[in-house]
């Protein structure tokens, strides 16, 4: 047996790559690497009862290269007896829309591209081409760019779905074992371009390091990678459970975490944590960096209201008084004019319940008499609390409905005798943006504010020593 396949048997043991039985998408790019991996595998999947599949993507870039590529992949798909798949794209026209680079874009298209093929076909793993100096090349591109302790983790061997059988093996082995095989690929004429900081480090750092510092420099990285990637997987464990005690709400796209509980925490918990929180968005992590990180952490730590942050890969980070939200920023669109708001609106049932099943809230009324020489009212005032009011019936004009906040909305608060409007009652609450729609105002038939629910009642409706019938509201959750 050739001593790369017996190599990456055992890289493939050693992390768990594979089960008996899986089906494997193989992204096969055409060049050395990807060739060189699909045919091992083709090799050793009699022994796992494995099933293939061929998976290219045309990136839309250098045309006459891209369908060569192309191509040949589709041959050496024939020539192997496996099934093949490919995607067309055009990567520069779906950088320039989503303001990513061509590196970033690629890399998002054909992640997403893997993965739908893993439904179609049903498999179970996405076997890709990278290898020990890519290991070495983006730990240095990280360290250059600036990164944490995890970006010098590198790439890793096995994550989710994604494997990668040749992690352990270097570029020189694998063009030996596609020479001794007999094995064509193409080069990718762009990798021999110093125009990217990859090619670069590839091209120009790595041979300057060997020769003028240090021969055993990629041994010394790759060594570096190993240890701090064991002391990751111990401290991961721990920074999932700060992250799962901070984190708020996770749902789709969105993640937003207590700024309060945040910033309490040591720097490195609040950077392992906002890391943490970034992850959610896997296909960009890779570019984001300390810096990053660390412009979150300075974010979470000011008093300030609202700031806002944008970062590679269309992510953006907005910190909204106790809360950070994390999300992509076709997601979450801040503009300067007031956002349009979605109608939430119910008449509110006297002596009844009203539900708003869409915000799982039920307001429940009661009018009650009231003499004050049987009970004093500001005693009556200090007993209600955030979700119940007391109003003064008499002095509503009927009927009452609840509704969520309009532009230009304005109210009285308890004992002022100035308006306010609700917008600012919101900001000086501190209460986040995306939060706001959801806060119930209890309005009368001429369109006056009595109560903001789960905040404060209007001093035009507040009750006094001449009230004689009581409005009682209380709001729970359904």
């Amino acid at each position: 047996m050739d001593q790369l396949i017996e190599k990456v048997i055992k890289t493939i043991e050693k992390y768990r790559m594979l089960q008996e039985g899986d089906k494997v998408i193989i992204g096969v790019s055409g060049g050395p690497d990807s060739v060189c991996l699909a045919d091992i595998l083709c090799k050793i999947k009699g022994q796992l009862n494995l099933s293939l599949i061929v998976a290219h993507v045309h990136h839309g870039i250098r045309r006459e290269e891209a369908d060569r590529d192309a191509n040949f992949v589709r041959q050496q798909a024939c020539h192997w007896n496996l099934p093949f798949e490919q995607l067309s794209i055009s990567v520069p026209e779906i950088a320039k829309a989503r303001r990513l680079s061509i590196e970033q874009a690629g890399r998002v298209e054909r992640y997403q591209y893997f993965k739908k093929l893993l439904g179609i076909h049903q498999a179970q793993k996405i076997a890709l081409g990278h290898n020990a100096d890519d290991q070495v090349e983006t730990i240095l591109m990280r360290l250059i760019r600036g990164c944490g302790l995890r970006g010098l983790g590198g790439i890793p061997a096995r994550r989710g779905t994604f494997i990668r059988p040749l992690i352990e093996c270097t570029r020189q082995e694998i063009e030996g074992y596609c020479e001794r095989n007999n094995i064509s690929y193409y080069l990718d004429s762009s990798n021999k371009e110093p125009d990217y900081l990859r090619n670069k480090i590839r091209l120009q750092l790595i041979p300057l390091l060997s020769k003028d510092y240090n021969p055993a420099i990629a041994k010394n990285v790759l060594q570096l990678q190993a240890i701090v990637r064991d002391e990751l997987d111990f401290s991961e464990g721990i920074s999932e459970q700060y992250y799962l005690s901070v984190v708020k709400q996770e749902p789709g796209s969105t993640v937003i975490l207590d700024n309060n509980r945040l910033k309490e925490w040591p720097d490195g918990v609040q950077r392992s944590v906002i890391r943490r929180a970034l992850k959610h968005f896997n296909y960009y992590l890779e570019d984001i960096q300390f810096n990053h990180v660390e412009a979150v952490r300075m974010m979470c730590l000011k008093e300030e209201g609202e700031k806002i942050l944008d970062f590679p890969g269309g992510i953006k980070v907005i910190k909204s008084y106790q809360d950070i939200i994390f999300g992509l920023a076709s997601d979450l669109k801040i503009t300067n004019k007031e956002k349009e708001f979605k109608i939430i609106e119910y008449e509110l049932a006297i002596n009844g319940e009203t539900e708003i099943s869409a915000l799982g809230l039920k307001f429940i009324t009661k009018i009650k008499d009231f003499h004050c020489s049987d009970l004093d009212y500001k005693k009556l005032i200090k007993e209600a609390d955030k979700n119940k009011a007391y109003l003064d019936y008499d002095k509503l004009n009927l009927p009452l409905k609840t509704r969520n906040r309009r532009p230009g909305d304005k109210f009285q608060p308890l004992n002022s005798n100035f308006f306010k409007k609700v917008k600012s009652y919101f900001i000086d609450q501190k209460i986040d943006r995306y939060k706001r729609e959801r806060v119930m105002l209890i309005v009368d038939n001429s369109e006056r504010i009595a109560w903001i629910a789960g905040y404060q009642i209007d001093n035009r409706f507040k009750i006094t020593g001449n009230t004689t019938r009581i409005l009682y509201i209380q709001q729970s959750t359904i």
